[in-house]
């Protein structure tokens, strides 16, 4: 927060910070299904920091993970990115990190935060999007 606090006083870009990150939860997987894997996904916040578009950069390898992960973060609040000052669009990535075994009739899930930019990352990536 202090750089954040120091770019803005100095005008440059401040990225997007996030004041409310929603939780996974728990989700009920099959019983004897083991992985462990990350959901990235790439959100879009506008000037007022409301999310405006929310994909899956990065898949767990289960739609329906992926799909809660999607509605998860769309509940997520910002503040918005300023550029000199000013609020501007931005985009901000999002892990959550999330973990499935044999024992457990749940999915656990741990959420980090992730990066910002002022300009989305590219759209084609050689490597899938990981």
């Amino acid at each position: 927060m202090l750089a954040a606090a120091a770019a803005a006083a100095q005008g440059g870009f401040v990225p997007a910070q996030p004041i409310h990150v929603e939780p996974l939860g728990e989700i009920e997987v099959e019983p004897g299904v083991v992985f462990a894997d990350t959901v990235v996904l790439k959100l879009s916040v506008d000037a007022e920091g409301q999310i405006t578009d929310a994909e899956v950069w990065s898949s767990s390898g289960y739609n329906v993970i992926d799909a809660v992960a999607l509605a998860s973060a769309r509940k997520c609040i910002f503040i918005a990115a300023t550029q000199d000052g000013e609020p501007v669009e931005s985009f901000y990535q999002i892990y959550y990190r999330l973990s499935a075994y044999r024992t457990r009739k749940y999915l656990s899930v741990e959420e980090k935060a992730g990066t910002a930019g002022k300009t989305p990352p590219p759209e084609e990536n050689d490597d899938g999007g990981k």
